[in-house]
């Protein structure tokens, strides 16, 4: 009997305390009225890659802007200037037709235009506009998000490989030489998936033929980028060299890259067939 008087006590106590709390589908988590740049949440800040074909050649970089509010009715005009740590140089890099821009009423998004310069900047440079949000109307400015940098990079027209290119790969390491037959596929923007950058040393071992990484072509100057499909971890060289190259004439790409958990450093050697 004392368990059931227990329990039922309890019930009595459940039954009252739901009773004093309110219909959750009454409350609004969020009252307020704000407006941010919608990238600055991103740890590096906002990375655009442009490839550049001419010397006049300009881009147009869209730097988004989110309202951060229940309520779209009115309007927001955000006005917009450069932080003097920007290593970006106006005229030079970029150019700017105006300093603000407006988040129409009932719309929840933005943006502001940035010109990029593309045909002036050289691949080596890697220059960095800061942008804040200086004041708003019709908004407050989000506390944490009322700055961003937009890192601006450029590079060269690229066309090392084609989807249905076939490529005769040799990868030496510490485990000896591994040779295989794999795809380089383009990405976009320099950029080339190579289908098993190992070139057969994980599938000596039973592993999958598919160890995906990514590498970047500037001028010919081939740099890791990152890992994609792969059951290893796949990563950027540390010990020199660690910038491959691509010769037009012999069709041969070199890569360089690490397995820090299997003690690895090798050298891949791609030739086109």
């Amino acid at each position: 009997m004392k368990k059931l008087y227990t329990l039922f006590a309890v019930a009595l106590a459940a039954v009252a305390m739901t009773s004093c709390f309110d219909d959750p589908g009454t409350e609004t988590f969020f009252s307020g009225n704000q407006v941010e740049f919608a990238d600055a949440k991103l740890p590096n800040g906002l990375t655009e890659t442009y490839v550049r074909a001419t010397t006049t050649q300009t881009d147009i970089a869209e730097i988004g802007l989110n309202r951060v509010s229940t309520n779209a009715s009115g309007a927001i005009t955000v006005n917009i200037e450069v932080d003097a740590s920007s290593t970006a140089v106006e005229g030079v890099h970029y150019s700017l037709s105006g300093n603000s821009a407006t988040i129409a009423a009932g719309e929840f998004v933005g943006s502001f235009p940035v010109t990029v310069l593309t045909g002036n900047i050289d691949p080596s440079e890697s220059p960095a506009l800061v942008l804040n949000i200086s004041s708003a109307t019709g908004a407050d400015i989000a506390s944490n998000y009322g700055s961003i940098t937009l890192n601006i990079r450029v590079v060269c027209p690229s066309d090392i490989s084609e989807a249905t290119d076939t490529w005769a790969g040799t990868t030496v390491s510490r485990f000896g030489t591994d040779v295989a037959e794999v795809t380089v596929t383009p990405l976009g923007a320099g950029q080339y998936v190579i289908s098993d950058v190992s070139t057969g040393l994980y599938a000596r071992f039973g592993f999958s033929t598919t160890q995906e990484a990514i590498y970047a072509d500037n001028c010919n100057a081939i740099t890791f980028v990152a890992s994609r499909q792969t059951q290893f971890a796949i990563s950027a060289p540390v010990v020199e060299p660690t910038v491959g190259s691509w010769d037009e004439a012999t069709q041969t790409l070199t890569v360089y890259w690490n397995d820090p958990n299997n003690g690895i450093n090798a050298t891949t050697t791609l030739v086109k067939n």
